[in-house]
Order: structure tokens, then sequence, then C-alpha cells
């Protein structure tokens, strides 16, 4: 096995292929820096497929390829920062309540039909309907008649986008959104095309066959239920000329120790490791380590359990647990302790630059403080002792 040309990781598989399918990664490079002649990578991951309805996937296992075979107005560049995708430009009035998007001309569909502004239009009305009942479909929030359609008080074809011609898409909203441009890098606002979502009906996107798209790569070998699929580079695509890899192969793999195994029978050349493993592998040059952008929390059931209605309860809880030995002793996979529910590298400030986790830090809300969890007096019971 070449060191590197494989590549062992502590995160989940999102944030890696995003890198690699914009870029040749280093794991697609041999010794003297060159690229592979053999441009596929074999990559592990723990999620299937449920959907590649952009409508309807809600789950990281269908959000991931998502991003790979399709492409929105934006897609998101280092540190989050919104860089044009379908777009070529935006104009934004001053109240900030109209959004105009000139699109590319030369972008199509995995059928090799043009991508069109109206693809937009049909693809935001299609979620915000309450018959597709949407995940994400809240998302839409802000846009103009967005809530009156929610409640059946308005048609979806009243939401407020609407594309004047081919290459031109205009956005109302009902109050200024300031991360609407972050938003629309996210796979629920990439384009649908009409004709094939009909064409299908209920089987659309429940097969790579009945499923339309436009991104980098193309989907194969997926029937709905299958483990294993391979995306390959799409011809159709604007900026096929930045997409470095020819194929990529992936493998669903349950528990990190199969995929460990897979690694290093140079079956898998990506793999994700578990706290126990990391240990033995944190110190070789092929591993990586790689920051996701979520939060673990526990939500406590005040319906079921009156006890847990008691502010003062839930704060021990929190107060009782030490987040930071959790994550490096317990956990050992790269997690921190959390600064609040905002995740660490999500977002920055845009004035300073900060990170918004760090000026949202409440430390009261997230802190271990032992004693401070300790009932008063303990001859009463929990409940009213913190009440």
């Amino acid at each position: 096995m070449k060191i590197n040309q494989h590549l062992l990781t502590i995160t989940g598989a999102l944030a890696l292929i995003l890198v690699l399918a914009g870029c040749g990664n280093q794991s697609t490079k041999n010794s003297s820096n060159q690229m592979a002649k053999d441009q596929t990578v074999n990559i592990s991951t723990d999620s299937e497929i449920s959907t590649l309805d952009t409508a309807k996937a809600s789950d990281s296992g269908s959000l991931t390829p998502l991003y790979q075979i399709g492409e929105g107005i934006y897609r998101l560049g280092p540190k989050s920062k919104v860089e044009n995708a379908l777009a070529t430009s935006t104009k934004v009035s001053k109240d900030g309540l109209k959004y105009t998007f000139k699109l590319r001309t030369n972008d199509k569909w995995n059928n090799g039909q043009p991508v069109v502004a109206h693809d937009f239009v049909y693809g935001w009305r299609r979620v915000v309907n309450p018959k597709t009942a949407s995940g994400y479909s809240y998302l839409f929030e802000g846009v103009k008649n967005y809530s009156a359609i929610q409640k059946n008080k308005l048609s979806p074809n009243k939401l407020g986008v609407s594309a004047p011609n081919k290459s031109t898409l205009v956005v109302h909203l009902s109050h200024p959104v300031p991360y609407f441009k972050l938003l629309l890098a996210f796979p629920t606002f990439f384009p649908q095309q009409e004709s094939a979502v009909k064409k299908y009906g209920s089987s659309y996107g429940t097969s790579s066959a009945t499923t339309a798209y436009n991104g980098p790569f193309e989907l194969a070998d997926w029937n709905g239920t299958s483990d294993t699929w391979t995306m390959k580079r799409n011809p159709n695509y604007w900026d096929k000329q930045a997409v470095k890899l020819n194929k990529l192969k992936f493998q669903v793999v349950k528990t990190p120790s199969t995929g460990l195994s897979l690694y290093q029978q140079n079956k898998l050349d990506v793999v994700t490791l578990s706290g126990e493993e990391v240990p033995s592998y944190k110190n070789r040059p092929e591993f990586k380590k790689f920051v996701g952008g979520s939060t673990i929390y526990l939500e406590m059931n005040q319906k079921r359990v009156k006890a847990l209605k008691n502010v003062k309860i839930r704060q021990a809880l929190s107060q009782i647990i030490n987040k930071q030995s959790l994550a490096t002793q317990v956990l050992r996979d790269g997690s921190t302790a959390p600064k609040g529910f905002v995740s660490t590298n999500f977002f920055q400030n845009p004035k300073t630059g900060a990170d918004f986790a760090s000026d949202a830090y409440e430390k009261s809300g997230v802190a271990y403080n032992q004693s401070q969890a300790k009932p008063r007096n303990s001859g009463q019971p929990a409940s009213s002792r913190l009440g």
C-alpha cells in the first residue's frame, strides 16, 4: 500500500467528498506529486441513499451525493464563502427584498437539455407545496407568500419567485434574510427538471435512472436500495475542466472496524475511523482530520417526565456532564466541547471574521460545574431541591 495514495479520516463523508470533487486531492497523486493515471477513488460511507429527490431529501446519506450530482445558484468555498455556481451575477435591492440572478446558459441536465431559470421556479414551488411534504420547506420561510402557501391560503404558484426569461431568476422576500445566499447553496434550493419529475412520477429520485441532475458527477448503479454506487465525471457539466476525478466508487460500511479492514486490504482509499482506532493511526502520514459543522445535544422530554419541566434540573444535567472529557477521552474522534448550539467553523462574523460560535458563546450555558449541579440540601428530593 502506498501511503500517499490512501487517506484515513475522522470526519463524515460530506466534507471529504466535497474536497475531492472540487480539485484532485493529494490522495489521488503518486509520490512524484503527479496525478495518478487512474483517477478513481474508493470511498466508504455509513449511510444508504434514501432519495435523490432534492425536494424530499433531508438526511446526510441523501444530501451528500446530491451535492455531487447537483448544483444550484451558489456553492460554498473555504470558510463557507459563497461562490457563483450557476449564477454569473446577483443584484440585490437596497431594502434586501428583491434578488435578481443572471444564470449561466451552458449548464445542462444529465439528459443533455439546458438548465434554465424556470427549473428553479418549478423546483422551489414543488418544495413549498404542502402536498410534497418536504422536510426542509421551512427554509423558504423568508420567500414571499411562503407562509400563506403552507396554510393552503395561496397556491404554490404564488411563491415569490419568477423567471422573466431563460437566464434570469427573480426572487422576492417577505423580509430581509441576511443568510439567504448561504441557503441557495443547499440542495433543497437546487433546480428541478419539470419534464423528468412528471415523467417518472412517484418513481422520481428512487434510482439513478429516474433522476435528473446537473452537477459535476453522474450517478450510476443505484437502484434505490443499493449499498454501492458509482459517480462518473459529467461531460455536460459547465465547469467540467475543474473536475479532476474520473470516478468515485462508494460502498456502505456500517462499522468503522469493517471499513478499516477493507482499507488495509486496499479495497478502500478513504475510511472514517472510530475514536477507539484514532490513537493507533493518528501519527500515520495518511491520517487526516477534517472539522465538520454539526452539534450533538440531548433534548429533554418534558411531556413524559414532569420533573424535566424544571429549568434548574435541566441546567444541573447539563452542568454535571464534563463535555471536554467526553470529547477528548471518551469519543476521541476529533470532537470538541461545544460553545453552544452553533458549531465551530459554521459561520464567521462578516465584520470581524470571528467564528460565530465564539461570538455567541455563553459559558454558563455549556460549562461543566459539578458543585453548581449538586443539590443544595441532600435531605430533599431532587425536583424540589433544584426548584
